[in-house]
């Protein structure tokens, strides 16, 4: 098992990853630009390279390093994810749930990742998301996950964050003690 754990945060524009690596990486750097599109009206900035930031997560009494990638949202930088990928023990795919164009975009980046690491543990971080106007079955369903996948998460809470990742670490080490696949 390596020391340091290499997890990418992916998903689509606008679902909070550059703020996901942010709020637990107290070293984080990033490659932001001011949108030049439709998607403006979304927000100013977009990552057009990646976000990179490093932090220490406990996972039970033990401490575990990991290294963050997040990829760029928009469609025309997605030339980045593999190489981004490269090398990943799990992957966090995140969406704004709030925005039925995100999930609906979220469907084909779970496709992307599933084949650049066939079977590498992943969480869907599910920001924005109020139960009562989708359910998580019908959003596991629709992005293409399994339910147990799928966990609400707030890009701006470091508690929020750290649980997520102590989860996914978990599910990285779990796999590579017993060396089968993890859905």
């Amino acid at each position: 098992m390596s020391d340091i754990h290499k997890i990418v945060i992916a998903g689509p524009f606008g679902s909070g990853k550059t703020t996901f690596v942010r709020t637990i990486c107290s070293d984080a750097i990033g490659a932001e630009r001011t949108v030049s599109d439709a998607t403006s009206r979304l927000k100013e900035q977009t990552t057009v390279a990646m976000d990179h930031g490093t932090a220490t997560i406990a996972v039970g009494v033990d401490e575990r390093v990991v290294t963050l990638f997040g990829t760029p949202g928009q469609e025309r930088f997605s030339f980045m994810w593999p190489m981004l990928a490269h090398g990943m023990a799990g992957y966090v795919l995140m969406v704004d749930a709030s925005r039925l164009q995100a999930q609906a975009q979220l469907k084909s980046i779970v496709r992307r990742f599933g084949a650049f690491a066939p079977g590498a543990p992943f969480v869907l971080a599910v920001n924005r998301w109020d139960p009562s106007e989708v359910s998580g079955d019908e959003l596991a369903e629709f992005v293409g996950v399994p339910r147990h996948a799928l966990v609400a998460c707030d890009p701006r809470d470091p508690d929020a964050v750290h649980a997520l990742l102590a989860r996914l670490i978990s599910a990285v080490e779990a796999q590579a003690m017993v060396g089968g696949v993890h859905s």
